[in-house]
């Protein structure tokens, strides 16, 4: 049997169409097919998740379950799974059984995790194939803030680069129908929800967006309390011009003094205030407990400075009832 199958075209001008056109035809609408570009949906979020292995596993579970949910093509689902770690370090496993026998004994903390699924969907209504991908992305704010004060420059303080809020997980979807697609990022909504949080103090909140603020009315309080409580205390008819200019040497010290003592206290309140974090991590080795426990020790250092300046501070400003005693006394 020969390689050419005479077919009547009428736009053909020798009305014959060759075997080998019909096969590169075809081709090209398999690779057509293949390549389309699909359409995106992705959302991200900022929760203070605190994430464990058997939470990454979870995760897994459920979306394998999506996926299963819409039937697709048989043997066709593919997993990769992706994790980096500081220095530049990163693994790729082929499977979650894979990524389970990960060293877990690395010194290296994780900065995020990907787990990336392909596989495709016959589509009853159209007759077509239709390829998804979904991309499960999990970080640990911990980790990539540990690394940016790594890489930051020396006059960036650590309560700046505290103070950034960074996504700690995101899912990303190609699809072919939208409605197949929210299916995914509602499964992810729910496993945001059944993770762990961090307790943050509700308080600090509010206290990040004023906390420029403490130093400068704090100290000016200081000085408006001494100014008040030594004019009120203060007896002219005692005071001679030599003893007047005294005085007035030995006020300015004071006032010097105590608006520097003041402003360093309040300084570091500031420092304190800013330099909080709401923990968001991965814990999947020893690399992530040293860090986690590293931040966590921070956070509590934090609030106790916090809580020393406030009281170094409320010292003060009863102290400064008493300076006018103290210059009688001096005199």
């Amino acid at each position: 049997m020969g390689n050419v199958v005479e077919v009547m075209d009428d736009t053909s001008s020798n009305n014959i169409v060759r075997h080998e056109d019909i096969q590169l035809d075809m081709y090209l609408k398999i690779h057509d097919k293949v390549n389309a570009r699909s359409e995106e949906v992705s959302k991200s979020y900022n929760d203070n998740i605190l994430v464990c292995f058997q939470d990454i596993r979870e995760l897994h579970l459920k979306t394998l379950q999506s996926i299963r949910s819409l039937n697709p093509a048989k043997n066709n689902l593919g997993i990769r799974i992706a994790v980096s770690h500081h220095e530049g370090e990163s693994e790729k496993f082929n499977s979650f059984e894979q990524f389970e026998k990960h060293n877990i004994t690395s010194p290296n903390p994780t900065s995020n995790i990907i787990l990336l699924y392909t596989f495709t969907l016959f589509n009853a209504d159209t007759e077509e194939f239709e390829n998804y991908k979904i991309i499960n992305q999990v970080r640990s704010r911990v980790g990539e803030l540990q690394q940016i004060e790594k890489e930051a420059p020396p006059f960036i303080s650590s309560a700046i680069i505290s103070s950034m809020v960074t996504t700690t997980a995101r899912i990303t979807i190609h699809y072919c129908d939208y409605v197949k697609a929210r299916h995914f990022t509602a499964m992810f909504d729910e496993w945001i929800k059944g993770c762990d949080e961090s307790e943050n103090l509700k308080i600090i909140g509010p206290l990040k967006r004023i906390s420029h603020l403490v130093r400068k009315f704090g100290t000016l309080t200081i000085y408006g309390l001494l100014a008040l409580f030594t004019a009120s205390a203060i007896d002219t008819q005692q005071l001679s011009s030599d003893m007047t200019l005294k005085f007035l040497v030995i006020y300015a010290s004071f006032f010097v003094i105590i608006g520097t003592v003041a402003d360093t206290l309040l300084g570091k309140v500031e420092t304190s205030i800013d330099s909080y974090l709401a923990l968001s991590y991965l814990n999947l080795n020893k690399g992530d407990a040293k860090l986690v426990k590293q931040f966590s020790t921070r956070n509590k250092k934090s609030l106790a400075w916090s809580a020393l300046g406030l009281i170094g501070t409320c010292v003060i400003g009863l102290f400064t009832n008493y300076v006018y005693d103290l210059i009688k006394w001096v005199l």
